[in-house]
């Protein structure tokens, strides 16, 4: 669709769509439903209206229904799943393989983050919906405005994006991959610009187009937060208290946009009191590690591009920084990610040495949503050190069928000691509206150790297989569908796999889930689990009697 370009537009953005310019504006509509069926016209109307200036691009949508029926509440940033919502997908490069998001429920709260294609999930026992082949990462946060307001026949919501908050191709003029997703509560329908279709395993190859933008104006991009911190302690004597400490420390954060899609990142002494703190977790398998996502701002900057099938990159390794710099972008097809920084000493194991971290992503687009990656990350602490290495694709075949692979291995030494051991993560599924399944396995070797990375369990091998069937109902029907699925999976120690044993933990599940008219969902499962005694966690227990 073209795109009409208007020069320094008079655009207030309170919500109201009643700006003359919003006349000259391409307009989105016709919407089709995607979940929990596909192919069929959106029972609620949307319309989204769209022009860019040299600085800025605009949406203005209207979402059509009973106004009684809106949920809206004032929620945190990234909090809104629970209300109706518009999501605004825009794949700047063009290459159907990653998308931004920005999302904003009826009183302009927002969610934003990045969407790339991912399996479709199957309900199961924590949860009664068949799910979207997307993954959606709610990590990043942009800067863009948004306002909204409820109107007698819905809501409005008027949107503003500065190219300034983009990252896109450095050419004129040039085309941009873009798709709107409505959320509707009150039917739990979800609707798309696009006709996407769940028998396609790619959710952003059937987004549409918007060409023709030329001239587009980004500034200068350069942002510096200079920090300033000090601390006092104090210790009850017999005398009174004594203190100590008071000295200033110097630091802060800067961001560079090279080009439109390059941008140069560093730090020095950050400040990261102000974070938001991390959300407390369960520990219900003392076997995993807890994983806890990424929140400081100098991290969150292009932390999409360091992403791996397996979490082989995990900034928050580096816990207390004293200085790190970070390139990140996209150049002829090809992502890339780089990210070096020193630790403080206290973050080492003697508390004598600054742990070195060097991170490192590539990955280069092939023909259609085909890539292929490398990730290498190096820990270094003395005479001690951690390396990874790892190779990783993906397949799109058939329109069905999708294919993620990696595998790689790591090398450790410690006090002298050399240790190998290689890993490997696969995953194939198949779309489709009736039948679909996921096949995948895993491996880490009891001497792989990501020292940069994530791996919630080592010393392991998983095999799993989930098929699912999906029933639709009539338009109009009380059951709209209704989905089961079986999951049979086994998990090994790393050993007994190889020799051809049974899984320690053999697991079957089978979950039904039903979709009703009105947002209804109910599900339920049967579960058959046994896992094998772990005698290692249990070494020093003894009962008493």
């Amino acid at each position: 669709m073209p795109l009409p370009r208007i020069t320094s537009p008079e655009v207030s953005v309170d919500g109201r769509l009643d700006e003359p310019v919003w006349s000259q504006a391409a307009i989105l509509n016709g919407f089709f439903q995607y979940l929990p069926t596909d192919d069929r016209p959106a029972q609620d109307s949307t319309t989204v209206a769209v022009f860019y200036s040299e600085t800025a691009i605009y949406f203005g949508i209207r979402a059509y229904q009973d106004s009684a029926l809106v949920r809206a509440t004032l929620a945190d940033r990234d909090r809104i799943a629970a209300d109706d919502y518009v999501e605004i997908l825009l794949d700047t490069f063009n290459d159907r393989r990653q998308a931004y998001l920005f999302g904003v429920n009826p009183v302009g709260v927002q969610a934003d983050g990045t969407l790339r294609d991912a399996a479709q999930r199957s309900a199961n026992f924590t949860t009664t919906v068949t799910a979207g082949a997307y993954a959606i990462d709610l990590s990043p946060d942009f800067v863009y405005e948004s306002r909204g307001r409820l109107v007698a026949d819905g809501y409005e919501v008027e949107i503003r994006i500065p190219f300034k908050t983009l990252r896109y191709q450095a050419t004129s003029p040039q085309d941009w991959g873009i798709n709107v997703i409505r959320h509707v509560q009150y039917s739990g329908h979800e609707h798309t610009w696009t006709r996407v279709l769940q028998t396609n395993a790619s959710f952003l190859a059937q987004a549409g187009t918007l060409t023709g933008l030329t001239e587009l104006r980004r500034g200068l991009v350069l942002d510096l937060n200079p920090e300033v911190t000090s601390t006092v302690t104090g210790t009850p004597t017999e005398a009174g208290w004594d203190y100590g400490g008071g000295s200033p420390q110097v630091g802060g954060n800067v961001r560079w946009g090279i080009t439109s899609n390059l941008t140069l990142n560093g730090t020095a002494n950050p400040d990261f009191s102000q974070v938001e703190a991390d959300v407390a977790q369960l520990v219900y398998d003392p076997r995993q590690a807890l994983f806890f996502p990424e929140k400081r701002p100098f991290f969150l900057d292009g932390i999409e591009y360091f992403e791996t099938p397996t979490q082989l990159i995990y900034t928050r390794r580096l816990v207390d920084p004293i200085g790190a710099a970070k390139l990140t972008g996209k150049v002829a097809g090809t992502n890339v990610a780089f990210l070096s920084g020193a630790d403080a000493k206290a973050q080492s194991l003697g508390g004598l040495d600054h742990p070195f971290y060097n991170l490192l992503r590539v990955r280069r687009d092939l023909g259609g949503q085909n890539t292929l990656g490398v990730a290498y990350t190096d820990r270094i602490e003395g005479d001690n050190f951690n390396r990874v290495a790892a190779v990783d694709g993906r397949l799109v075949f058939s329109e069905k069928y999708a294919l993620t692979a990696q595998g790689g291995g790591s090398a450790t030494r410690s006090d002298g000691e050399m240790r190998w051991g290689p890993m490997w993560v696969a995953q194939l599924t198949r779309a489709g509206r009736s039948f679909g399944f996921t096949v995948s396995t895993q491996g880490f070797h009891p001497d792989f150790i990501a020292g940069s990375g994530f791996v919630s369990r080592t010393g392991i091998t998983y095999v799993g297989i989930s098929p699912r069937y999906t029933k639709v109902g009539a338009p109009g029907a009380t059951v709209e569908s209704w989905t089961g699925n079986i999951l049979l999976d086994g998990r090994w120690d790393w050993d007994r796999f190889f020799d051809g044993t049974i899984p320690n933990d053999p697991r079957i599940h089978f979950n039904f889930g039903v979709n009703l008219r009105g947002g209804w969902r109910l599900g339920s499962s049967f579960l058959l689990e046994s896992f094998m005694y772990p005698a290692e966690l249990y070494t020093d227990y003894a009962i008493e009697r």
